[in-house]
């Protein structure tokens, strides 16, 4: 005979409890809702702001910065690339949008003029997300702690594989399941005064497809 049920209203207070920020490193399958196009206005290196939602309606706001002012390329391009890539886009074009997004001031979401990257959102995509907790100061300039979400690889979802997979046209996807087994939260990283985080640079990938060995 079928369970019956009787109204627990704890156990209902407890749906809605649940974090609606991603705060546990770990695989995540979602969509981006934005992709927005940022810009340094301290060095003018430009980035993507990706606003991740996974399918439990948590979110993830995170920033890959692909290129500094000089044109020298950054880490974060490989990693746009592989999102492409576990995307099936050939390319991304910036258009004007007006997006919700929250605003501190107005303690609210509000409409704002943004240039974003259509191609980016609403379209299935795995993550692979490592906790990066840091410390930094208040306005009482007292040490507190924040649970930033580093992207630490990108997969496709139905096949599971990541870039480099899709690319050489592996048999099977073998990469993503030894990531997870090793990946776990970043060590904390504290403050160091007078001194801001920057975004690690590193040389974008050497290796090259023609088109015609490009899956998709």
């Amino acid at each position: 005979m079928p369970r019956s049920y009787n109204l627990d209203t704890k156990a209902a207070e407890k749906a809605d409890a649940k974090s609606s920020r991603i705060q546990t490193t770990g695989e995540y399958i979602g969509a981006f809702k934005y992709a927005i196009a940022v810009k340094s206005s301290r060095t003018g290196t430009e980035g993507i702001e990706l606003h991740f939602e996974d399918t439990d309606k948590q979110e993830a706001r995170i920033t890959l910065w692909t290129a500094k002012a000089s044109g020298e390329m950054l880490t974060g391009n490989n990693v746009l690339h592989a999102i492409m890539t576990c995307l099936s886009l050939r390319g991304i074009q910036a258009t004007r949008q007006t997006i919700e997004l929250y605003d501190h001031k107005a303690g609210a979401k509000v409409p704002k003029d943004v240039e974003a990257y259509a191609e980016l959102a609403g379209k299935r995509i795995g993550l692979l997300l490592q906790l990066a907790p840091e410390e930094y100061l208040d306005q009482a300039q007292e040490i507190k702690v924040a649970n930033r979400i580093d992207l630490h690889s990108v997969f496709n979802p139905d096949t599971r594989m990541l870039a480099s997979e899709i690319l050489r046209r592996a048999p099977k996807a073998e990469m993503l399941d030894r990531m997870k087994a090793s990946l776990k939260d970043k060590a904390l990283k504290k403050l160091s005064v007078g001194k801001s985080n920057t975004a690690p640079a590193g040389p974008a990938s050497s290796d090259s497809f023609d088109d015609c060995d490009i899956p998709f």
